[in-house]
């Protein structure tokens, strides 16, 4: 059913369908019929006043003069005896009817208004005979008199024939276009029946089943164009569904560590007399812990408004090595502690907000440095790549495993299986960065061999 439209049965109307169908074709075919049937039949009533034309003419030189021919008008008479629908009239020259047709007190005499062709059948409307088809001939005597010879074959039988055959077609086209569309309705029912199964198979997918597909393999082809859709958005469904789940424990898990830090502490802490200063780190402890909450909090708000609402970026020039060289300022104490040194290669300019181009920098610097090797270098690159400006971080450490390098993207996601980090580790650093890079329409890949980790960011060129 299209959007804003009125919903309609899609039987009854291939069931009208086919009845229409039904009367224009027996329409088509009736008419074509009624043609050439009436065609056949004045075709055939030209060739037999033709033919007694001739007979009329051959009889009248045999005669040979204009008075033998009325002498004799008996025996053309009795020539039409076995053509009761035909009528004829031999005249003169000089317009004395010789011999004609006198039943029922008529007399054909002429074949009405206009000129008459020469031994062709044409339709004419003869006084007394009415609608007909007549044929004219003239004929010179031996003894050099003239006579015109009319014969004319009445349209009555020609039409009563005509109306039957009518009738008939009329009959036909009721009973078969009533035929059609119950035959219609009958097989509009059964090529519908895979798509009431669709239905029926699409309403039993739940949360709980949505593994479940459309398989139509022995189907209509046509079905497949709804079941491939219908199919793929199920895998999309089911995915978002199974990160969903899967973001609800993680994220449960992760509140509920700080929150169980908080209460048992101070729970220990209530439970005797406790001077000013085990106060106060209680206090700074459960700080430290709201923090970590808060931070954790603001970064889901942060991915929750990146997937439902793209965010309005405010796109400037970044000079890429004067950002690198800041970052580097602001991580210096922390890279100290691991004698890590920094590489800075970035001299490009690059399209994007400055404020989400930090922090998706920053992002990755942290993870870099965490997962440094002692004593080693973590650098930052910036290249042009086709339309793209690359940015890379490496650093030099383990490996990450290649079955979580499509995953380190998800929330919450952590290599270390047992999820213990540090206040400042919630696993959703890597996934901002996705965000981040899916707003700026650009994208980010990780490459870890060899001892070796680079993170890759995309930026356009043409924002």
């Amino acid at each position: 059913m299209m959007e804003g439209g009125v919903p309609y049965s899609l039987l009854k109307r291939l069931t009208l369908a086919f009845s229409l169908l039904a009367i224009l074709v027996l329409s088509l075919a009736g008419g074509l019929l009624y043609h050439a049937l009436s065609t056949e039949l004045r075709s055939r009533d030209d060739t037999e006043i033709a033919l007694q034309l001739r007979q009329f003419m051959q009889q009248a030189r045999t005669f040979g003069t204009v008075a033998s021919v009325a002498q004799n008008g008996a025996s053309f008479r009795e020539a039409m005896l076995p053509h009761p629908a035909e009528s004829f009239a031999i005249s003169a020259g000089s317009g004395q009817l010789l011999a004609y047709t006198a039943e029922r007190g008529q007399r054909l005499t002429s074949v009405g208004p206009g000129n008459a062709p020469e031994a062709e059948p044409f339709t004419c409307e003869p006084p007394g005979v009415g609608p007909a088809r007549c044929v004219v001939g003239r004929e010179k005597l031996s003894s050099g008199e003239t006579v015109q010879v009319i014969l004319a074959h009445a349209a009555d039988a020609r039409r009563s024939v005509l109306g039957d055959y009518q009738e008939d077609v009329l009959l036909v086209l009721v009973g078969g276009s009533l035929l059609m569309g119950a035959l219609g309705y009958v097989i509009a029912k059964r090529g519908l029946e895979p798509v009431k199964t669709i239905g029926m198979r699409i309403s039993s997918i739940e949360a709980h089943n949505l593994d479940n597909r459309l398989n139509i393999g022995g189907g209509p082809v046509e079905l497949h164009e709804i079941a491939v859709p219908v199919n793929r958005m199920l895998d999309r469904l089911e995915r978002a569904f199974t990160r969903l789940s899967q973001f609800s424990s993680d994220l449960a898990h992760d509140m509920r560590t700080p929150l169980a830090n908080i209460i048992s502490s101070s729970q220990i802490t209530l439970s005797r007399p406790r001077t000013t200063d085990e106060y106060e780190l209680l206090i700074d402890s459960n700080i430290e812990e709201c923090e970590r909450l808060q931070r954790m909090i603001e970064t889901m708000l942060f991915l929750a408004r990146a997937d439902h609402a793209r965010p309005e970026l405010k796109l400037g020039s970044l000079d890429c090595q004067n950002e690198f060289a800041k970052l580097a300022e602001f991580f210096d104490a922390l890279a100290e502690n691991k004698r890590v040194r920094f590489a800075i290669d970035g001299p490009q300019q690059v399209r994007a907000d400055p404020t989400l181009f930090r922090r998706a920098v920053s992002n990755l610097l942290s993870n870099a440095l965490e997962h440094a090797e002692t004593a080693s270098e973590v650098s930052m690159r910036a290249s042009r790549s086709g339309e793209y400006v690359a940015l890379q971080v490496t650093n030099r450490g383990e490996d990450i495993p290649p079955e979580h390098i499509e995953k380190i993207f998800d929330r919450f996601y952590r290599v270390n299986a047992a999820r213990e980090g540090s206040a400042k580790n919630t696993g959703l650093g890597l996934a901002i960065v996705k965000s981040i890079m899916e707003s700026h329409r650009g994208k980010v890949e990780v490459v870890s061999r060899a001892g070796s980790t680079t993170f890759t960011l995309y930026f356009p060129v043409r924002a």
